[in-house]
This record gives C-alpha cells, sequence and structure tokens, in this order.
C-alpha cells in the first residue's frame, strides 16, 4: 500500500518533537515543509527536505497537510481563504496525538491493572506522555540556568559541579536566557524510569558502569564515592563534553566511544571485552539495544554481584527478553513503577503497547 504523501506545515520546536515520534506520522511520506518566515526558504529542514513558502500548495499534489505550529488558527485561515483547501486534507499534530491515545484508550480501557488505569487517565487528556501517569503527579519542576566556560562551552551546576552540555545543544528559554528543565525529573521516587530506587544501592568504593551516559548526570551523581566509573556513550557531541564534565575525576573514569552491543568490532564492544573485574552497579539506557548488550556481557554480570538497571521500554518485548537474561545469569529481578509509553519507536502505532521502564536485576553475594 502506498504511503500518503504529506506536507508539514511549521518548522519550530512543535515540528521537531513532531518528527521525533514517528509512530504518529508512520503511514505518511513527508514530502515538504512550509513556514510563513521567509528567513527559513530554501534551507534544509529534515532529511534533506526544504522548507518552502506556502504556494507549493498550488504545485505538487499530496493528501494532506499537518499542521504543527502554535499558530493553528492563523495557519488554518490561511489554507482555507487563500487556497481554498477543504479541512478534509487538512490535520494537526495534536488531533493526530489524540487519535494515538483515543487507540491506547481503546486497547487498555477493560484491563483491571490499577496502574494502567492511572496511565489512561493521562491519555484521556489527550496527551502521549512518555512518564505515564508520572505526568500527573509530579507538577513543579525546577530549572538550571546555562552559564559559559572560557571556551564558550556551556554548563549547569549539578551536584555542585559542572555539567557540560553540546556548544549546538538547543535549550529551553527563560527570560530570554537558557536553561535547563530540572535535570533529575525523571528520576523521582514514583518515575517508571527511576534508576536507583535507595542511594545505599550504590555502595563506597563501588564500580559503575553507566552505559548510554548522556549529559552524564547519573554516573555525576556517584562520583565522588565511586572507585571507578566506565562511562559507554557512542554519540562522539556527548563524549567531547563528558571528558569536560569528569576533567577532576578522570583518574577513576575509563571513558568508552563504542555501541555497546554483543559484537567486538570497530563500531561495537561488548561489556566482557571492556571489563575484566567485578562490578557493583550496571546502568544500561541505550535505544533499545540493552538486549544485545546483555548478551554481551555475560561473564561479567555471572561473576558479579551487581545491582542492575536495565530500561526495557524502547521495544516492545524487551522487559520479558531483558528479564530473562537477568535470570539466567543468577539475577532476581523486579520492574519500576507504573508504566511508560514509547512514541518513538515507530512500531508502536501497531502495538499500541504501554511498557516498563526499568528492569532491577539483584544477585546477592
Amino acid at each position: 500500500m502506498q504511503s500518503k504523501k504529506a506536507i508539514v506545515w511549521g518548522t519550530g520546536e512543535t515540528a521537531v518533537n513532531f518528527l521525533k515520534r514517528k509512530s504518529l506520522y508512520g503511514d505518511y511520506e513527508i514530502i515538504a515543509f512550509i513556514d510563513n518566515d521567509r528567513n527559513k526558504w530554501g534551507k534544509i529542514f529534515w532529511q534533506d527536505i526544504i522548507i518552502r513558502k506556502s504556494d507549493i500548495l498550488l504545485k505538487i499534489e499530496f493528501d494532506i497537510i499537518i499542521i504543527c505550529s502554535i499558530y493553528i488558527e492563523e495557519i488554518l485561515k490561511q489554507i482555507r481563504d487563500v487556497y481554498g483547501i477543504d479541512s478534509s486534507k487538512i490535520i494537526t499534530y495534536k488531533d493526530m496525538e489524540v487519535d494515538f491515545c483515543n487507540k491506547i484508550i481503546k486497547k487498555y480501557e477493560n484491563s483491571d491493572d490499577i496502574e494502567i488505569q492511572e496511565t489512561l487517565s493521562v491519555f484521556r487528556q489527550g496527551i502521549v506522555n512518555v512518564l505515564g501517569s508520572y505526568y500527573t503527579k509530579e507538577e513543579k519542576r525546577d530549572f538550571s540556568f546555562v552559564l559559559r566556560d572560557e571556551d564558550n562551552y556551556p554548563y549547569i551546576i549539578f551536584e555542585g559541579k559542572r555539567m557540560y552540555y553540546p556548544k549546538n545543544y538547543k535549550f529551553h528559554q527563560k527570560d530570554g536566557k537558557d536553561i535547563v528543565i530540572d535535570i533529575l525529573y525523571e528520576q523521582g521516587n514514583e518515575s517508571p524510569h527511576l534508576y536507583v530506587k535507595d542511594d545505599s544501592e550504590i555502595p563506597n568504593n563501588a564500580i559503575l558502569v553507566d552505559a548510554g551516559v548522556c549529559e552524564g548526570n547519573f554516573a555525576l551523581k556517584y562520583v565522588e564515592r565511586a572507585k571507578k566509573i566506565y562511562l559507554i556513550e557512542a554519540d562522539i557531541r556527548w563524549l567531547e563534553v563528558l571528558h569536560r564534565t569528569f576533567a577532576d575525576y578522570k583518574e577513576k573514569v575509563v571513558f568508552c566511544n563504542k555501541y555497546l552491543s554483543m559484537h567486538d568490532n570497530a563500531h561495537e564492544i561488548t561489556l566482557d571485552k571492556l571489563i575484566s573485574e567485578k562490578i557493583d552497579f550496571l546502568k544500561m539506557d541505550i535505544e533499545g539495544a540493552e538486549v544485545d548488550a546483555l548478551l554481551g556481557g555475560r561473564t561479567t554480570l555471572e561473576n558479579s554481584f551487581a545491582k542492575c538497571a536495565i530500561c526495557s521500554y524502547h521495544r516492545q518485548y524487551d522487559e520479558k527478553y531483558i528479564s530473562y537474561i537477568l535470570e539466567s545469569y543468577g539475577y532476581h529481578v523486579d520492574h519500576s513503577k507504573g508504566y511508560m509509553c514509547f512514541p518513538y519507536d515507530e512500531n508502536i502505532k501497531d502495538t499500541l503497547d504501554l511498557r516498563r521502564g526499568v528492569v532491577y536485576g539483584k544477585k546477592m553475594g
């Protein structure tokens, strides 16, 4: 079946967020972007597709216009009054979110799982929220102002230390200043994305493995009590600034710029290849590669009495596979509270599944 041809109107933050959620538009082929800002015309926005002015509507064939902008009413008026396009060929990003929410609700509305019903309460507001019902439990969001060092690298103060970001990082804005919104929001006690339920799980002189480091807040929080930390981050943009963040602790940090996997080659590495000692804590948040990475860490995990926090929300059956692997290595397993929805997985438009966020593993010595 041939995909419907879609034109996306809007190239701001709303459009950026929309494009990340391929589950919402997986049945469409995006053929053009429109923006009323003439300074954007002719520039590439996404996948080599350039931004055009609105008269492109008269020049190419399309099936649908998707409005991805906060200026919905103004754009609707322009489309109808200037180009005479029927409403049946126009949809908004919000419309698509509501449609997705309704499909999730229909699938789970008869579930007797209390946590699922709590999650559906968010979907009934027309909100596709990754963190499920936790979205409604934690209303207050703190923020940190972004500072710049002598080399113009941006950073915030986290746990009393500098935590750096890439120079091209797109920050939120408050009163014309760059800010980072509550870096630990997803690590609240009720969050389905919680890595560590109790700080006592990470003892003094612990050997930690942080796979999928990103800005480094997990490792930086525990760096002073740790004996050694392995930082595994394949994105070179983040690795560059991680060297700045952990500059004062370089004697206890091992940097690895490869994908954690079940193979060893130029771009991938296994836990068993990287680590030749017992570990105390393994945190893994690597965009759906967790299963393969665990399979590549059999020796390390069987020889260790580690606590594990393995993300399981990126793919449909990851909770089941991760649990099975950890159990086969001698670990007892549990999972985080609540459910997550991961709209960035394009397959979720077909599976419509709610997922546990983190699988915990524990083996007592």
